[in-house]
């Protein structure tokens, strides 16, 4: 049970054939590869191939070589991205709704970096996220849709969170007077 126990309840959507990574210790291994600064699949592999003997001994796994890059870009496609939401959003509301008092929740959007394209004349793709003060715990994220601003989306996530009696931190641009349903 690695994390608690937080990606357990994913199924795994990947063929029985060929399968030399389990799902739940895979995921730990690129979740900490990202938390470590990797910002491309060639850096994921890097990070387990430099590390695997810790891995292994972590996760109780006996990988014999850290996988590819593009068997990383393989399993992260097969992967549930509404599922894995899921998976992260009640782990964050148990971590929450455990702790008394006032919360402070920060919201803030950002561009995501590398998906804008002129020559296809594409906008860069938004997201909003929230994310206690306290704890730093990221409670989700939603993306903006296209034609439309980070106000309707920050309003929808909050909505969808459903945390009443906190304290929500928004930068200048959420200073409307007239409020969007």
């Amino acid at each position: 049970m690695l994390l608690g126990g937080l990606f357990s309840e994913l199924v795994d959507q990947r063929r029985a054939r060929g399968k030399r990574y389990q799902q739940e210790p895979l995921l730990c291994a690129l979740l900490l590869a990202v938390l470590s600064g990797a910002t491309s699949l060639r850096k994921m592999e890097l990070f387990i191939e430099e590390r695997l003997g810790q891995l292994n001994a972590l996760f109780g796994t006996s990988w014999k070589k850290a996988p590819t890059w593009v068997g990383i870009r393989r399993f992260l496609l097969k992967l549930d991205a509404t599922k894995v939401e899921e998976v992260v959003r009640r782990h964050a509301e148990k971590q929450v709704s455990t702790q008394p008092g006032i919360q402070f929740i920060a919201l803030d959007g950002k561009a995501l970096r590398g998906s804008a394209s002129r020559v296809m004349d594409l906008r860069a793709r938004q997201l909003v996220s929230a994310f206690t003060q306290d704890d730093l715990i990221i409670l989700g994220h939603l993306e903006v849709a296209d034609k439309s601003n980070e106000i309707p989306a920050v309003q929808s996530l909050i909505e969808s969170l459903g945390l009443s009696g906190r304290v929500f931190t928004l930068d200048a641009m959420h200073c409307q007077k007239k409020r969007l349903q």
